[in-house]
Parts: structure tokens; sequence; C-alpha cells
């Protein structure tokens, strides 16, 4: 291997016995070759990390084994900047460890970002693995039948355009393993991954369609994403744990998005957008709470978000959230009340 590789490919890993080794060995079937991988533990306690070991001769001294000093609690930001800092290649491409990729996704991904001077190549599409090992196509179907010549569009000085993709057309993913990136361009514009465990993939991706100059948009599918109920992300956890740990992720999420808004113009310049972000990370953490609060009166409810904060806008956040929760479970009874009566007629 020549001392500067091609690409650095980073695994995040936390507990994936089941999936790493399958990951590992679509790497290895790759028809480019010209890389290194690096496998960033974060304090697993099943055997990921033996496993890996066993895959260090099959890379001939292309594979990394690093170990966090301390399990980040989840969402891989840790990992992935450990990845970054020691990673070499002119590409950076993140795969998550219990996914994997086309055995020519490489090749695809490095070519198109060499042919046109990509700092980004964003691939549009990707393939979903269910738990029962069923995969289907996500993305433009379309597109990707007329083939990668005819759909495939680099966009040069747009990043208010690609923002707006972003923010109001639901246009580009934000998932890091959609981005193939030059490794130059994140340590220019000194992009790594913020310290939240929900939502810090889309801040990065914020950073990374901002200040993108020539962003290509590749509407091939090579990643296969797995649908894998043991993710870290939907780690089992008491209802009030549950709530608790998914708000303070929204409160830093928000305090990371306004503190973004101050170095991003186009943040600045549209407040929609920041609205719309944080309108994300409400969502989110709606979602995420959404079983978990069902277990509490309002009363109950705002104790927990309470617990454990002290600044005013912590407890007013947490006060508006359960009157926010409230006016929504109301608004959905009226709908349902109104569908009811409409039937009758």
């Amino acid at each position: 291997m020549k001392e500067v590789p091609a690409v650095s490919i980073i695994i995040p890993m936390y507990n994936a016995e089941k999936f790493i080794a399958r990951c590992l060995d679509s790497i290895l079937a790759q028809t480019f070759q010209d890389s290194e991988v690096i496998v960033v533990d974060d304090c697993s306690t099943d055997n990921s990390f033996a496993i890996v070991k066993s895959y260090e001769y099959k890379f001939g001294g292309r594979l990394k084994l690093a170990k966090t000093k301390k399990n980040s609690g989840g969402g891989g930001y840790v990992p992935r900047n450990v990845g970054l800092k020691i990673s070499r290649g002119e590409y950076i491409f993140f795969v998550d460890a219990d996914d994997f990729i086309i055995e020519s996704a490489l090749e695809i991904l490095h070519a198109a970002a060499k042919q046109t001077d990509a700092e980004v190549v964003y691939s549009a599409q990707y393939y979903f693995c269910d738990e029962n090992r069923n995969i289907k196509f996500i993305g433009d179907n379309e597109a990707i039948q007329k083939g990668s010549a005819d759909t495939m569009i680099l966009s040069v000085d747009a990043s208010e355009e690609n923002c707006r993709k972003l923010f109001v057309d639901n246009g580009i993913y934000h998932m890091p393993w959609t981005k193939f990136v030059q490794r130059k361009f994140l340590v220019k514009n000194k992009i790594e991954f913020p310290p939240i465990i929900s939502g810090g993939d889309f801040i990065w991706t914020i950073q990374v369609v901002y200040y993108a100059k020539r962003f290509l948009r590749l509407p091939i599918a090579i990643y296969c994403y797995n649908d894998n109920s043991d993710s870290v992300t939907r780690k089992n956890r008491t209802p009030a744990e549950q709530i608790d740990k998914c708000f303070k992720a929204f409160l830093l999420g928000a305090k990371t998005l306004c503190a973004l808004s101050n170095k991003i113009e186009v943040l600045r310049k549209n407040k929609d957008y920041l609205h719309t972000a944080m309108r994300a990370f409400l969502g989110n953490y709606f979602g995420r709470t959404a079983e978990a609060r069902k277990n509490f009166s309002l009363p109950e409810l705002y104790e927990i978000l309470c617990e454990g904060k002290t600044t005013d806008l912590e407890l007013t956040s947490a006060f508006l959230f359960s009157i926010i929760d409230l006016e929504r479970n109301n608004s959905l009874k009226l709908q349902r009340r109104v569908a009811e009566l409409e039937g009758k007629e």
C-alpha cells in the first residue's frame, strides 16, 4: 500500500458482533483496494473487538483498530472523530458497523470524485435491509434507470441552493454514509461531529453542504443500510431515562444549531432554515419518546424534564414541551372527532 491511501474508510463500532464480519467482508470484496480501514471501537462489551482483530491479516496492513477511552453513550460521534484524526486518505468514507456496501462502491465514488474534482460526492440513493434480510431500494427509481451519466449533477458555488434542498426540499439525506468527502476539505473547514447522541449527523451534514464549493449528486445506490433493532440508538432504557436522555440531546442540539448559525451565513439570512432544523430536532425528540411519554401524566413529565436542570432556558423548555404535547394530543383528538362526525353524514 502506498504511503497515502486514496480512501480512508471509518467504521464506528459498538457491540456489533452480529454484523461487523459482513461489513468487513464487503470492504475486502471491493473492486477498488487503494484504501485504509479504520475501525474505532466504542468500548464494546461483546465479541466485536476480537472479530475485527481476526481480520487484520486479511487486510495485509490496511486495517487499523482503535479504541475510545470510554464509551461515548451513543451516536458514533466520538469514534468518527477519532477515526478522522488518525486517517491519512485523500477521501473519507463512513460505514456503520452493522451495514455493508456493494463491491463497486469505492470504485464508483472515487472515479466520480476524480472526474469532477468534487469535494463532496453525495449518494442520493441506497438499499434498505430489514430484519428478515429483505432488501429494497430507497431513492429515485426513475433516475437510476436512466443511468448515472444522465443524472449525475455537479453543483459549483451553490451552497445556498444546496442548503435549500437540505432544509426545504428534503432533497439531501443527513446520514454521513451518503457522503464521500475530501479529507482536506473537512480539515480546512474544521468539520467534526458535535458531541450529540442524536442529531449530530444532521449538524455535520449542514456544514458539509454549506462549505462545499463542488458538490456532486450521484443517484446510484452503493450502500446497504441494515435495520438493526439492537443498535445504540434503540438501546433499552426505562421510560424516564429515555425521556431525559432525548431531552438533553435536544437541548444540546438546539444550542449547537444556534452557535452554528453565527458561523454560517445562510442560516443567519434564512431564519426559516434554522426554524426548520429546530423543528426537525423537536420532531426527533417527540418521535423517540412517544411510547415513553405515555407512562406519565403531564405533571410527572414536567418533573422528569426539570430534574437536575438549573437554567431558566431549560426549565422553560421543559414546560413548553409539555404544553406542546398536550396541544398536539388535543389537536389529534379533535381531528379524529371531526372525521367520525363526517363519516356519519
